[in-house]
């Protein structure tokens, strides 16, 4: 080969380098590797909806409310009008949307909960993958479908992504999900288009729950707030395109309210997921609400504190001791001593999962670990004054939604009940950092990330399994059906609770009444309304202490029907129900034509009476 010949192949190697004769050598393990993890996945929740299937919605508490508000909303009523509704107007109208489109039914929501579920996992694994990597993202996607996608660990049900007790919830999560990918990605190209998609997303959170207005809030803050922003686009198209979008959907539903009512009341019913925080004082609203106290840990703040402390300095002890021990074997050269701890803190992580650690209380660390992350990755924002643009952003953002999300239990924090959502995200969140952030903070090669790994997963996965047993063991005593057809679910049977044979009962009592007749249920019964498909004369729905005041409000409006069931509502200050004028009201204008069981005036006899109201003479 002469040199003019030598020189022209210099130049192409230059202007086209060769590729290896397989990309495939290089990528395709990974891709595999990553392809069999989705799989996985795909199992994992395929195995927990068909073991729990049919088995989420409580047979009395709150989720009647959820089949009741959009059947009625599907034939004409009125959101907070006609019905009432604690939270924002989307989800109801969504799911009467549903309704009108593919017919009444409760496995209806169920299909449409299980692709809003799946929505948030793909999300949530976008999302981890981007700030941390794909095994990162698939255990924090497992651990979320094993631990709180389906699971049952208190005695009521509603507390899943199948039949949620509040669909504002799971709809509210996704939507926040959703916000910081998008933030992400305007960040990245701070486009006007970027800019509306996060408003728009931001408005969507008015019209759901005041948390998730909150933690939107935040988040859109976080990210105008850190990093550089090298773009074209000007500051003020970019806050005219965000204020756009973040005013469509309330916009949207006060002109379909309009029609119906008038402006102000069209407002107010657009805003009734916040107004009364911004109207009213949030403190004053917990403090003199000894439920909610009860859920935040208000009602015992400095025992609450203390225990939430300890438990997260155990936590950050342990978290210490799998770093000290992964730091030690990759810097040792010698290979027993690191062989020795290697099998040593792989068996103690075990042990501590399974005998030390109380996993049902495991969300009291929680809050302290991703809060303390969340101040750590502010301190790296603000110091690296725009490095690591998306990936170090993307982190802090995931970091104060997780936290913010958990406000509503700050001092009482837990993975089971709300912990369904309010604690969801941190608690994935945290095997993922330690997985993949933790070794970049040491500064580990491969034998001391791997060290971190498997101490991680020796600790994780027999919590997970414990978790898992538990809320198996319950669905398993969930035999007794309730309700036909669509609407058919399984509660517990009598032996264990006899509250879902109650409602079998009175509502197949019932279901064959006069559809134009209305049924009220007392203390809380929607599930009986909708099963029946009689309308609920007034458009509360929980009624703990019916006082003469209540009673009043019922001339000219009193219902056809009125059942009687048991309900514990001591939780609401209450010892004996129906102790302000119910009985002798009921004596007055109504017969007993069932009785079902013992005395449903107490609680502790689980027990049921239909009354019919006697025509006036």
């Amino acid at each position: 080969m002469d040199k003019k010949q030598k020189r022209r192949g210099a130049q192409r190697s230059k202007s086209a380098p060769i590729r290896p004769l397989s990309d495939a050598t290089s990528v395709s393990p990974t891709r595999w590797l990553e392809s069999c993890g989705l799989v996985a996945l795909f199992a994992l929740a395929i195995f927990f909806v068909a073991t729990s299937w049919r088995k989420w919605p409580d047979p009395l508490i709150d989720f009647g409310r959820e089949l009741y508000v959009p059947w009625r909303l599907s034939h004409g009523a009125l959101l907070y009008h006609d019905v009432s509704e604690q939270y924002g107007p989307l989800s109801q109208y969504f799911n009467a949307t549903l309704f009108r489109c593919f017919g009444t039914g409760l496995m209806v929501l169920v299909w449409a909960n299980l692709a809003i579920f799946a929505g948030i996992v793909a999300t949530l694994y976008c999302l981890c993958r981007k700030a941390w990597g794909a095994f990162s993202a698939f255990v924090a996607c497992a651990v979320f479908i094993a631990v709180f996608g389906f699971s049952q660990f208190v005695p009521a049900g509603n507390y899943n992504y199948a039949t949620p007790y509040a669909h504002e919830t799971t709809h509210g999560f996704l939507v926040c999900l959703l916000l910081a990918l998008a933030l992400t990605r305007w960040k990245q190209n701070p486009t006007l288009r970027w800019s509306f998609i996060a408003g728009f997303l931001f408005g969507l959170t008015t019209v759901l729950k005041p948390e998730f207005m909150l933690a939107g809030g935040l988040v859109t803050l976080a990210a105008a707030l850190t990093g550089s922003r090298k773009t074209n686009h000007s500051i003020l198209g970019s806050m005219t395109g965000w204020a756009a979008g973040a005013l469509l959907p309330a916009v949207g539903f006060i002109m379909f309210f309009v029609p119906a009512l008038p402006w102000k009341e069209a407002l107010s019913a657009t805003c009734h997921a916040w107004l009364g925080w911004v109207t009213g004082s949030p403190v004053s609203a917990l403090t003199n609400n000894t439920v909610q106290m009860g859920f935040t840990g208000l009602n015992q703040p400095a025992s609450h504190l203390m225990q939430h402390l300890w438990v997260s300095l155990l936590a950050c002890s342990i978290i210490a001791a799998i770093a000290g021990i992964a730091r030690f074997v990759d810097r040792t050269d010698r290979l027993w001593p690191a062989a020795i701890l290697t099998a040593t803190s792989w068996a103690g992580a075990i042990a501590v999962a399974v005998f030390v650690i109380n996993w049902r209380e495991i969300g009291r660390c929680v809050l302290g670990l991703i809060g303390l992350y969340a101040l750590l990755r502010a301190a790296i924002s603000w110091c690296s004054a725009g490095g690591e643009e998306s990936q170090s952003t993307l982190r802090l953002l995931l970091a104060v939604l997780a936290s913010t999300l958990m406000v509503r239990m700050a001092l009482n924090g837990r993975v089971y009940q709300y912990g369904f959502y309010q604690a969801a995200l941190a608690s994935v969140l945290i095997p993922a950092i330690l997985i993949a952030e933790l070794p970049e903070w040491l500064r580990l090669t491969r034998r001391g990330r791997t060290m971190i790994v498997v101490n991680t997963l020796a600790l994780l996965v027999p919590g997970v399994t414990i978790l898992t047993i538990a809320s198996q063991q319950v669905f398993r005593l969930k035999t007794a059906a309730v309700g036909e057809g669509l609407d058919r679910f399984y509660a517990f049977p009598s032996q264990i609770e006899a509250t879902g044979e109650l409602v079998q009962a009175v509502s197949a009592a019932l279901r064959h009444t006069d559809p134009e007749k209305t049924l009220l249920v007392l203390p809380e019964g929607l599930t009986i309304n909708y099963l029946t498909r009689l309308r609920n004369p007034v458009p509360d729905f929980f009624f703990p202490d019916p006082n003469e005041q209540f009673l009043k409000s019922l001339e000219g409006k009193q219902p056809d029907w009125v059942v009687l069931v048991s309900r514990d509502v001591r939780e609401y200050g209450v010892q004996h129900y129906g102790q302000n004028g119910l009985v002798p009201w009921l004596e007055k204008h109504y017969t007993q034509v069932a009785h079902f069981r013992g005395n449903p005036l107490d609680y502790r006899q689980r027990g049921a009476v239909i009354l019919r109201r006697v025509a006036p003479e």
